[in-house]
């Protein structure tokens, strides 16, 4: 099944689920929605999924002008906010949840790295706005004038290699990366067995103990994990690759420590349970090198998708913007493999030097003014979805293999990049 027709699919799963009289019933809050109100269950959902990122009353007016057959009413924005209060925001986790159950359980192609399926799990602090609830309900930072600054912790398991976020959170600041990383594989091993045959793990330095390595092996799965220098096992390494026993609650464990040296020469320690030796230490440094992605994503969801840009106050429109933004990030996902199939056809055809990609700042845009449609309009899907990807291979961007640059910390971090610009 290619992209396309899964997409089709797994959206009219979500169509069905957000009409649905049980998911209204599951998700609002206080007995709401039970008589005739102005604005109903099913526009505040569609609605918060158009992704409001300028003022709410132009969200408001531009819904109306671009999405007629929602009929949404005259509504101020002081009603939408107060209507928003009575939805959880489970309600657009769940949308989620449901296109990952979908996309695993359909997909008949997923990409893998020599057989294996690869995830990254990491962690991202986020802005919030700052008032006294949020203060509560997240927590903060303090300036050494002691102004606090609200803060959240984001969080997300990754599938590298199908640019999926498979699950993400949003919790209290600061919140332990262990706690939501055990979240997360929780999650990971409900969903279908083709997620957990043969899966590994990879975490950084913040994440490695004893504990942690006992409760992915629990789980059958594989783990690589990156070690801080200070870290006492990076220091019991003498070999490039060897296998070292440590004594956990009286028994012995084992586990395997590959040391790889980066381009500029720096050595890194990583721990794994992979015992096989057909997995060398290139392969190993290949692999870790893939756990970048999950950066890249979360510069996407913070400088392209600008998840930061809330549209409401309350924490529990926070946490629906949140959910929003991720389900807005899984559709572009499919969508781009689709258009850079379509990308790498072309050039095999007019036999190109160079390799290209769809401009994923393009995509994410028309994916964001078309997603309501995508949605609600089961007549136009597939149309929508054969001009994105037509479109998409006229926009596009050059691929440049092997490129890195120098990570600075010489800054704070900035509101405003020249070369990241706003797509939605």
């Amino acid at each position: 099944m290619n992209k396309t027709k899964l997409l089709i699919k797994i959206i009219d799963s979500i169509h069905k689920l957000v009409t649905s009289d049980d998911y209204k019933n599951t998700y609002r809050l206080n007995n709401s929605f039970s008589r005739n109100r102005k604005l109903s269950f099913q526009q505040i959902i569609y609605l918060i999924c158009s992704n409001l990122r300028k003022s709410i009353n132009l969200e408001i007016a531009s819904f109306k002008d671009k999405f007629k057959f929602i009929k949404l009413p005259d509504v101020t924005k002081q009603g939408f906010s107060k209507a928003r209060q009575n939805i959880s925001p489970e309600a657009f986790n769940k949308i989620c949840e449901l296109f990952i159950d979908k996309f695993y359980s359909l997909n008949t192609s997923l990409n893998k790295w020599n057989g294996y399926n690869v995830f990254a799990i990491d962690g991202t602090t986020l802005q919030v706005p700052d008032t006294e609830e949020n203060l509560i309900e997240f927590g903060y930072k303090s300036s050494r004038h002691k102004t606090k600054t609200a803060l959240a912790t984001g969080s997300a398991i990754y599938d590298v290699m199908n640019d999926i976020i498979v699950d993400a959170k949003i919790d209290s600041y600061p919140k332990s990366e262990r706690v939501l990383a055990k979240e997360h594989i929780n999650k990971l091993v409900h969903y279908d067995s083709k997620i957990i045959n043969k899966t590994i793990i990879t975490l950084d330095r913040g994440y490695p103990s004893y504990e942690m390595f006992d409760y992915i092996n629990e789980k059958n799965l594989f783990f690589v994990i990156r070690l801080s220098s200070s870290y006492k096992l990076a220091n019991d390494i003498t070999e490039n690759d060897e296998t070292i026993s440590y004594i956990k609650n009286g028994e012995e464990k084992k586990v395997r420590l590959i040391k790889v040296i980066l381009e500029n020469g720096t050595e890194e320690i990583l721990a794994t349970n992979i015992f096989d030796k057909i997995i060398t230490i290139d392969m190993f440094k290949e692999l870790y090198f893939l756990r970048w992605r999950i950066e890249t994503k979360y510069r996407e969801l913070k400088s392209s998708i600008k998840i930061e840009e809330f549209s409401g106050k309350k924490p529990i429109a926070i946490k629906q913007d949140f959910y929003a933004s991720i389900f807005l990030s899984l559709i572009t996902s499919v969508i781009k493999f689709e258009c850079d199939k379509a990308i790498e056809q072309e050039i095999k055809e007019k036999k190109l030097k160079h390799r290209y990609q769809v401009n994923r700042n393009y995509l994410l845009g028309e994916i964001s003014r078309k997603i309501i449609s995508l949605i609600a309009q089961p007549s136009v899907r597939k149309k929508f979805l054969d001009e994105l990807i037509e479109q998409g291979k006229k926009n596009r961007s050059i691929i440049r293999p092997n490129r890195s640059i120098e990570r600075k910390h010489t800054h704070p971090r900035k509101t405003h990049h020249y070369n990241q610009k706003s797509c939605i």
